[in-house]
């Protein structure tokens, strides 16, 4: 609580604004954070204490998590060589790969079962790499300036942070310090609300959140769902409240949710635009409606015989109920019927992300359309000559003229963004757990929100599959979307199991680390989405959780050395495997997508 002290002491200064203050505040939050990763977490490194050596990281990274809310919304480039995730960073474009850094790499060596003399040369060497990186975002400092706006900004994104990240043990796998950082990030914040009110009710429910977590010393146990629901909600509830009271406006663009969210999981959290590149991708009711009747017709094949909708069947969440997905190959002018290698992916919140397909291979939904369509093996059309025959029905030009202003003649690009505008509409977030999270209680039965405990905490679901959208694209900013290499096999074998020969990414990609890399899907809907994996190997999600359960494909005999998931078993007992079973069952959505 230290962060406390140093704010009540810069607010007490009259000459400064309150802005001033957070940012004076910062300024000592890292001078702290620099002379402990110096003085003691430096020092540790270089000796053979294992237990001081873990006193010193611990207490390092519990100070960085007081400023995490200033780190990452000032310099969010600099707080993934901080704190990012342990895996090698690759820009396609530039070809360049960047190895990981920071906390989370020092926990990796530091809570390995042993210590060897080349990892404490790694450690030392990582331990002064973040000594750089800190007088890097210091002598940065020096030359912005901040607002109210964005101090409460920050605060508003780090609590959703917390929510989506913090107490799903994402940042600290091995060492499952989520609940005691959770009481670092929530310190910072209350800190900075003392400087604008300090009798404030904002202030008064972050400590109620705090003294929530202090009573749980159990990280499995930890009911996360209680405290979201009783404790954070209220705290960005209160937290907006004193914006507006202040007289403080939000801040428009700095994350791909609405600006004005004050939860995660209330009613128009997400706009769909915020997805998108330049306003004219922008959806529309007109849009909408078109690309729905674009999606439901063979207009778009050259057989005119298969739609969209032939293999997204609204009824089974868009997906086809199949292993993988039927495709077509012609021979001598003559169709048949093939299977093609993956298997039929949900569109239910594919707006939601930043990759498409399970390689990830297009950037934009308009892209994969434009893939789709051309690919002779799938829809075997062409959007050119589909817009001849549209231009000739007729029948379509007044749909045309409704959705683009006027113009009721179709062409490529129309379509494909109808057809993206469609599926962009398709996330109504009207599941009971949606329910449930904004205040009807009654949604979810006992066996259920210990599910959701167990999924965002012991099992680690969470920690990959991100709330809000259970999907691999994280929150708050909602700026990337994530692959994984899980080891997946070949058939449902546990005995003799083989990788299968699917490649993923690499196969477009060939880095080493995209080897059998798959983009992480939603889980919303799951229920009505079996087969389950790329390749439709599973048939029911007791069999999925079976495989997560024993450490993925590490667990069935796969050795895969770029195995992304934990390859530790889980130890979930059949009790809970059916708990998380049947909160996944609450990702259903209630209401008919339209």
């Amino acid at each position: 609580m230290v962060m406390v002290g140093l704010m009540s002491m810069f607010c007490s200064t009259s000459k400064r604004t309150t802005a001033d203050d957070v940012r004076a505040s910062f300024n000592d939050g890292m001078a702290q954070l620099q002379s402990t990763v110096e003085n003691n977490l430096l020092k540790a490194a270089g000796g053979n204490n294992i237990e001081e050596i873990k006193k010193a990281f611990l207490l390092a990274r519990s100070e960085y998590k007081s400023i995490e809310y200033y780190m990452e919304y000032f310099f969010p480039s600099t707080s993934v060589l901080l704190n990012g995730a342990p895996i090698d960073e690759i820009e396609l474009g530039e070809n360049l790969v960047t190895p990981p850094s920071g906390f989370q790499v020092m926990e990796e060596i530091i809570f390995a079962t042993e210590l060897s003399d080349e990892d404490r040369e790694e450690l030392v060497n990582e331990v002064r790499k973040m000594i750089l990186n800190l007088k890097r975002v210091t002598r940065y400092h020096e030359q912005i300036v901040i607002t109210d706006a964005q101090v409460f900004d920050a605060m508003r994104l780090e609590i959703f942070r917390i929510i989506a990240l913090g107490i799903t043990g994402f940042d600290t796998p091995a060492a499952l310090q989520s609940l005691p950082e959770t009481v670092s990030a929530l310190s910072g914040i209350q800190a900075v609300l003392e400087c604008y009110d300090k009798n404030d009710e904002s202030s008064a429910s972050v400590k109620k959140a705090i003294e929530f977590v202090q009573q749980s010393s159990d990280y499995d146990a930890f009911d996360r769902l209680t405290f979201i629901t009783r404790y954070l909600h209220p705290v960005s509830k209160n937290i907006d409240e004193l914006r507006r009271r202040q007289n403080i406006s939000t801040v428009a663009g700095s994350s791909a949710l609405a600006e004005n969210a004050i939860n995660l999981f209330q009613d128009n959290a997400f706009d769909a635009n915020n997805f998108v590149r330049n306003h004219t991708e922008y959806i529309t009711n007109e849009k909408v409606a078109l690309g729905k009747a674009l999606f439901n017709s063979t207009v778009l094949s050259n057989s005119a015989n298969i739609s969209c909708a032939s293999c997204h069947h609204e009824s089974k969440a868009f997906t086809d109920g199949e292993v993988t997905a039927a495709g077509i190959a012609t021979e001598k002018g003559v169709h048949k019927t093939i299977s093609l290698l993956r298997n039929t992916p949900t569109l239910s919140y594919a707006g939601l992300q930043r990759g498409f397909f399970y390689d990830m291979k297009a950037g934009t939904l308009e892209d994969q359309v434009l893939d789709v369509v051309h690919n002779k093996n799938e829809m075997d059309g062409s959007l050119d000559e589909a817009a001849i025959r549209l231009n000739k029905q007729g029948n379509y030009a007044d749909m045309f003229s409704k959705a683009y202003s006027g113009d009721k003649t179709a062409d490529s690009w129309k379509i494909q963004h109808a057809l993206a505008s469609y599926i962009r509409s398709l996330s109504p977030f009207s599941s009971r757990l949606d329910k449930y999270m904004r205040g009807d209680t009654s949604q979810l039965n006992a066996k259920e929100k210990r599910g959701f405990n167990l999924f965002m905490g012991k099992a680690k679901c969470g920690s990959c599959h991100f709330a809000p959208l259970f999907n691999g694209t994280q929150a708050p900013l909602f700026v990337k979307s994530e692959a994984e290499v899980l080891g997946v096999p070949s058939r449902p074998d546990t005995v003799n199991a083989k990788i299968d020969g699917d490649a993923g990414r690499f196969a477009l990609s060939p880095y080493p680390q995209y080897q059998y890399a798959f983009k992480t899907t939603t889980v919303r809907n799951i229920a009505k989405t079996a087969p389950y994996m790329h390749n439709g190997v599973y048939k029911t999600l007791e069999e999925v959780l079976d495989f997560y359960n024993r450490g993925g494909g590490a667990g069935i005999g796969i050795d895969l050395e770029n195995q992304t998931l934990s390859p530790d078993p889980l130890n979930l007992t059949k009790a809970e495997v059916n708990s998380i079973i049947a909160f996944l069952h609450t990702l259903t959505d209630a209401e008919q997508i339209r």
